[in-house]
């Protein structure tokens, strides 16, 4: 006999949804470190920094509606469909910038240190704020 486990998404516990709620907040402070980080590389053109911060703070901003839209939602519960994708797409899109970022840094020796940092911090913090929702 084969048991059928469902991914659900959504809260499994309010312990759960509190990390989760953290793990957004220090995704957002990691992206506007990087972002500083970015600004003050002298090995790219203010094009490059300017497209690349912009793109930073949509992903601070849409790592803010995550977690406004995430805040009443109730453990034990699966979240409305819509809802569950806009998370899903945002912490997917949260994952891209990683990189776009590491691809800007091949430019910059300066920069390359401290994306290798951010890296290491972000992306486990990406995977454990989709695990925590319950996102493969």
């Amino acid at each position: 006999m084969t048991t059928t486990t469902t991914i659900q998404s959504g809260f499994q516990s309010e312990e759960q949804k509190q990390e989760f709620q953290k793990q957004l907040d220090a995704l957002r402070e990691a992206l506007r470190d990087i972002k500083a980080k970015v600004e003050a590389s002298a090995g790219l053109s203010a094009d490059e920094k300017d497209e690349l911060t912009t793109e930073i703070l949509q992903h601070v901003k849409a790592l803010k509606e995550v977690k406004e839209t995430t805040a009443d939602l109730p453990p034990g519960q699966k979240p409305p469909a819509d809802l569950g994708k806009m998370v899903e797409s945002n912490l997917e899109k949260a994952s891209s910038i990683l990189d776009k970022v590491q691809a800007v840094a091949k430019k910059s020796a300066e920069l390359a240190a401290n994306v290798g940092e951010f890296a290491l911090k972000y992306g486990p913090l990406v995977l454990s704020a989709r695990h925590l929702f319950g996102l493969p």
